[in-house]
Order: structure tokens, then sequence, then C-alpha cells
């Protein structure tokens, strides 16, 4: 079973509303890791950095409202800075009453810290942990484990394949080498990829488009079938419509938003880039056509995300703002990334609901000549 899909959301207002109104059947296929940012970055709904009492209850109730009753993973590692342990004890306990499915992301220096027992589900996964491809060590993962008063098949692990070549020849056999090196250490409750060959700079020009191949994907799928590990316990994710360099800014404004939609088809994605110049609603509405017109488009019931898309290139919404793009580009990935992985295993999706064009008719027949 090749479900559930496990993307690596920052914790921002495009991606969860953009989890919490895709299809349900969808939905319930989808277990994420939320990054929170650092109290530095600005809140779009708050329009303000939020203070380290806003953060811990603020992601409770957007946990409640967004995602409160399907698994997920919380990744705190870029606010625990800012924290000290009796913050991080109140951020994870609201969140967690929230939902009860919630399970903390640790690294392997976290499970040496006592007060992560307190964070401990009372089901598998009790725990994430989180680790980059380049620095495992087996030895200190299992000594942590232990330390924790766990056990290795009661964890998750989330392996970080941000900074690998995965575009080079030969970079499955590495990712499989990875698996393989986790799988003969112990028996986890699942070993998670995550990766984005998507580039940390937009790479369309104005007024232009770009394709960009997802190596993330076909690797993976290759290094399924190379490595020793049961399928069943591997998972599939990435970052979503974005890169997997996770950096946010200190603060808020500066550059104008980039007039564009990111689409992700069957082995690209495509960046359709508007123009710099012009009023931004008649930009979009155009970036909207050439989505829609594009060989990469998937069709108005795909999503709600693509009706709206077909509903903006059509002029029956109004072009929305850089969040709500970022909430299409998202909520189509997802869509698309559990519709991709579900094939592999025969489940099925139904159709969307989707826009029509009314016609009007005249009140009075017109006379027959």
């Amino acid at each position: 079973m090749m479900l559930p899909y496990h993307p690596a959301l920052r914790f921002k207002q495009g991606e969860y509303l953009a989890m919490s109104r895709i299809a349900r059947d969808v939905q319930r296929h989808i277990q994420p890791r939320f990054i929170l940012s650092p109290p530095k970055e600005r809140d779009p709904e708050k329009g303000k950095p939020l203070t380290e009492e806003e953060i811990a209850t603020l992601t409770g109730e957007r946990i409640a409202k967004h995602w409160p009753l399907y698994p997920a993973y919380l990744d705190a590692q870029y606010v625990a800075p800012f924290l000290d342990d009796e913050g991080l004890k109140t951020l994870f306990r609201i969140a967690q009453q929230k939902n009860e499915q919630l399970a903390v992301v640790a690294s392997v220096r976290d499970l040496q810290n006592p007060i992560y027992r307190e964070f401990l589900r009372a089901s598998t996964p009790r725990i994430a942990i989180y680790l980059t491809y380049e620095g495992i060590d087996t030895d200190a993962l299992l000594k942590g484990v232990e330390a924790l008063g766990c056990t290795p098949k009661e964890c998750a692990l989330f392996v970080d394949f941000t900074k690998a070549p995965l575009s080079i020849e030969g970079a499955s056999g590495s990712v499989a080498g990875v698996f393989d090196t986790l799988g003969s250490a112990a028996q986890w409750a699942r070993i998670i990829f995550q990766a984005s060959s998507f580039p940390s700079k937009n790479p369309a020009e104005s007024d232009g488009k770009c394709e960009i191949p997802r190596h993330e994907w076909n690797v993976f799928l290759a290094a399924l079938k190379e490595c020793s590990v049961e399928p069943n316990i591997i998972g599939y994710g990435d970052f979503g419509a974005d890169h997997g360099e996770i950096r946010f800014k200190r603060k808020g404004g500066g550059s104008a938003p980039i007039r564009h939609i990111r689409y992700t088809g069957k082995r690209t994605t495509i960046v359709i880039r508007g123009k710099e110049t012009g009023k931004q609603s008649d930009v979009m509405k155009t970036v909207c056509e050439r989505v829609i017109n594009s060989r990469e488009f998937a069709g108005q019931a795909y999503s709600y995300a693509d009706d709206m898309i077909w509903r903006v290139a059509k002029g029956l919404s109004n072009a929305g703002t850089p969040s709500m793009w970022r909430e299409w580009n998202m909520a189509h990935h997802l869509s698309q990334v559990v519709k991709d992985l579900g094939a592999l295993s025969d489940v099925r999706f139904a159709e969307g609901p989707v826009s029509r064009i009314v016609e009007q008719f005249p009140l009075f027949a017109e006379p027959v000549e």
C-alpha cells in the first residue's frame, strides 16, 4: 500500500487552507509534517510576527479548525530555539489536545531530552524522528529511541533528501542504500522519504513558462524497487508545490509578489508566470487561461483548485491574492500526488463538482420568421 502521502508543509495560510479544503476522500490519505515558522516570520492572518505565546495557542486553534480529524506530524525545530522547555510543553500539549492523532517530530538530539517523553502518543507512531540523509548515525538513533522509552517499531522516520542530487544517474541507488541502512538497523513504523526538485528561485521568466521534472517522484519509485525494505514500510513525501529549503523571512514586505501558478503534472511541474506590469487581475486571468490550455491541465473536476483556476480563466471569479495562488498550487499538488500513489495501489477517487457557465436565455421567445 503506497498511501498515505506525507508532504512536508510550512504551516502557513496557503498550506493549511489547501489541506482543509481538498476533497475528503483525498484528505484521508494524507499525513503531513507541519513545519512551524519561527517568531520572526510575519504571520499573514495577524499581519505581524507571533509572540511565543501566540505560536502555542494559534497553532492549536489552526489545527482544530483546519486539520482536526486525521493523523499529522508537528515539527517545531525552527521554533524550538525561541522557546524554553515549558514553551514547548505548552505548544505540543495544546496541539495534541486539538488533534489526538498528532505526533511530535523530534531530532536525534531531542530524544535525549526527558520532556519529549511527555509528548509520546498512546498509539503507534508514538513519535517521529527527523533525519538528514547525509547525517544518519544509526547507533545514536537507536540509543536516543531507547532513552526516550520507545521501541523503533513505535517510531516513524522522516529522511530529508533536500540536498541530494536527485537528477544525476544512480541517485535511486543511493536513496535505496539509505532505506536499507535504516531498515537493517531496526524495524520502524515507517521510513518516510522527503525531497523536492523544485528550485529555490522561481525558474520562469516574466510572461514565460518553465517545466521542472519531478525527479523526487521518479527517484523514489526506482529506489523502492532497488531496496530490500518492505514497500509498506516506506512512505513518500515531498514539500508540496515548493522547494525543500526551509528558509523563513525575517520580516514581511519587500519585493512585489511574482504573478504565477505552479501546476503539478504527471511527470513535470509547469510554472506559468505572468507579466510584471499591468493590472493584477488581468495578468492572472491570462496565466490561468494558459494553465487550462496546457497539456498538463487535469480538468475542472480534478480538485477544487482546478475549478478555481478554470473560473478565473473564464472571468467568473477574481484573480485572488498571492496567498490564494499558493493555496491553489498546493491543493492541486496534494490531489495529484495522492492520486498518483493511489493508482499504484488501485485506489480510486471521485471527481469533484465543477462550475458551469450559465447561458442567459431571452425572457420572450423570438418570433419565428
